[in-house]
């Protein structure tokens, strides 16, 4: 498995250096004494998933997120996110999740790195059958507030050919891309996932088709990945974008499972695939910016005790910002 990892990293520097273009001229355009304030709306979704071994049989666990309204700031190479739950009310079909967290991240030209943490409170059972629906009204779900999910992501990216694709302007920062073009990127990332609830995740209406994992009441698992992928931006008219990443990667997970009479189940050392991708398409100028993001990573994990879990996490974002020029630079860390 070492050997295939380092085959791919290999394989990603030969092909970049093959689609390489040389060329005096930048495509990107970096806005080093200015601030850019930006306003967004964003919706953050978790899907999680619980399967036995041995059946067809899932249990889907889904949020019902209302959105947040934030403000971002970046200067050069830092950033940071301040947001709060929008002030209205959801419909209480679908029940309600408290969702609060954490943003940061680090966006230099040829290096870009953020840390997220999520925590949720609150699931619905998107997937029930129609024995479990009685008594359950159309367009509602079954509910399960005790459940509660903490999520971790690091994660750190290598960019080939910054003077070719920025990654900074496809998210409305310190940088402005002028004509299409993309790179290669290799990277790396560590994350952590706790789904626990007061009883068992298994809804006791179906317990009888999850024999084996009927008890388990919370699952722990962390993991490193090595994601190696390529991005490319759509430039039209100098100022519309659009760009589209792809970073399929391996990982090697940990998981530990908790039984309700507290017996534990430890897996280690497990390999697993991992998808994570984004498209975004805005308006980009030297002194305004905007547009819409989606992004998504996909994470399967088989904990060779009778559970197969699963989650993805999904990410909407609509924004809208301004730069603004300073007269001179900060003087500190490199600012």
């Amino acid at each position: 498995m070492k050997e295939l990892v380092f085959c791919i990293f290999c394989f990603i520097g030969l092909v970049n250096n093959g689609f390489s273009v040389v060329s005096g001229d930048s495509s990107v355009r970096r806005f080093k004494n200015h601030i850019s304030l930006a306003a967004h709306i964003t919706r953050i979704d978790l899907n999680a998933n619980l399967s036995s071994a041995g059946n067809r049989n899932r249990i889907e666990y889904k949020t019902e997120t209302a959105a947040r309204l934030g403000m971002s700031f970046d200067y050069r190479w830092l950033a940071f996110e301040l947001f709060a739950r929008l002030p209205f009310d959801k419909s209480s079909n679908k029940g309600k999740t408290q969702n609060s967290g954490i943003y940061g991240r680090i966006n230099k030209s040829r290096f870009w790195a953020n840390v997220i943490y999520q925590n949720f409170s609150g699931f619905y059972w998107s997937n029930p059958d129609q024995t479990t629906r009685n008594g359950i009204k159309d367009g509602s779900f079954p509910l399960r507030p005790d459940i509660k999910n903490n999520l971790l992501q690091v994660n750190a990216f290598y960019i080939f050919k910054p003077d070719r694709f920025s990654n900074p302007a496809s998210q409305g920062e310190n940088e402005r891309q002028k004509k299409s073009g993309g790179s290669f990127f290799a990277g790396l990332g560590f994350y952590a996932n706790n789904i626990s609830g007061d009883s068992s995740l298994v809804p006791q209406s179906i317990d009888s088709q999850f024999d084996n994992i009927r008890n388990v009441r919370r699952i722990r698992s962390w993991l490193g990945s090595l994601n190696g992928g390529y991005a490319y931006c759509f430039v039209l008219k100098k100022k519309w974008y659009a760009t589209v990443y792809a970073a399929p990667g391996l990982a090697r997970f940990t998981a530990i499972s908790f039984s309700e009479d507290q017996n534990r189940d430890v897996v280690k050392g497990q390999w697993t695939l991992r998808l994570e991708s984004r498209i975004s398409v805005g308006y980009n100028s030297d002194k305004y910016f905007g547009g819409v993001l989606l992004s998504s990573f996909f994470n399967n994990q088989d904990l060779d005790t009778g559970i197969a879990y699963s989650y993805s996490f999904q990410t909407f974002r609509v924004f809208f910002g301004k730069r603004f020029a300073l007269s001179k630079q900060l003087g500190f860390l490199g600012l």
